[in-house]
């Protein structure tokens, strides 16, 4: 009985110590855009209630918002009025609001948050950009488009007592291994975005040169702060082995946080995204 206890009060303490370590990822990561209006400022300045998220959703996204959700509901500054309210015309969805809240100077402001991963890949393809998502059909100009021209926007139709429009968009932009990178970027990408390194699966050999080193597999929804849990650290060879089966039969992309072992603890180097080796192009039949 002691012994169940004491592993179920590890799993605990680890998924706790896990949330907070998003929620200060959340708050610490540089903006992913930059300019065309204010961007919402969070700070931690009260203590949060992680309660509610004792059951996380799946997907990256949701995560995010239900972090910055408990972060708006705790704030000492933001009064939070609404969230995801659905705008529906003519009965169907046309979109919706993520946040709705007051300021410090009482104004009613609609904000939009996203987090996103975007791949630098630095050949002509058929999406027509240099910044890819995992999934391709998606980059960084077309959600950038959406979010300003679409997103936005909804609520001075459809929301009119709101006076201000602000975005809250993290996240992390990975280039290819000893590419120095691109010469230009594209418009409100921010300057000092949050840099990652990707591969393909065939390449991922490579890391076995960090023989001092782990890596550790970011399990959705967790793919913000590095995996709390040191116990599912890997060497670089038990890492390459299991990347190398993993895309014989899945075509998923994997993060990986890169750690070293600095002043008594391992302390995250870099984060990597390995994409099967057919990408940018679409999944083969």
């Amino acid at each position: 009985m002691t012994c169940a206890f004491s592993f179920l009060a590890k799993i605990v303490y680890m998924k706790s110590r896990q949330l907070r370590d998003d929620v200060n990822w959340v708050l610490n990561c540089p903006d992913l855009l930059q300019g065309d209006g204010p961007h919402l400022q969070l700070g931690n300045d009260a203590p949060l209630n992680l309660g509610p998220l004792r059951t996380t959703p799946w997907k990256v996204g949701r995560y995010f918002e239900a972090l910055v959700a408990e972060l708006l509901i705790n704030s000492k500054t933001y009064v939070l009025c609404d969230s995801s309210r659905q705008i529906q015309l003519a009965g169907q969805t046309i979109g919706e609001l993520d946040f709705i809240y007051l300021d410090l100077d009482e104004e009613l402001t609609h904000c939009e948050t996203a987090i996103k991963y975007y791949l630098y890949y630095p050949n002509l393809n058929w999406t027509g950009s240099h910044f890819i998502g995992p999934n391709p059909h998606d980059t960084f100009e077309s959600k950038t488009t959406r979010l300003l021209t679409h997103q936005l926007p909804l609520s001075q139709r459809y929301y009119p007592k709101v006076s201000k429009r602000e975005t809250f968009v993290k996240g992390i932009i990975f280039y290819p291994a000893d590419h120095r990178g691109p010469v230009a970027i594209p418009a409100y990408l921010a300057q000092n975005h949050q840099r990652g390194v990707w591969l393909h699966a065939r390449e991922v050999h490579r890391l076995e040169l960090f023989e001092t080193d782990r890596f550790c597999i970011c399990h959705k929804p967790h793919w913000l702060a590095p995996p709390a849990d040191e116990t599912v650290y890997q060497d670089p060879s038990d890492l390459v082995n299991f990347v190398a089966n993993h895309f014989r039969d899945k075509h998923h992309p994997l993060m990986i946080s890169h750690l070293r072992h600095l002043k008594g603890s391992w302390t995250e180097q870099g984060r990597l995204f390995i994409v099967p080796n057919y990408w940018p192009n679409p999944r083969p039949e």
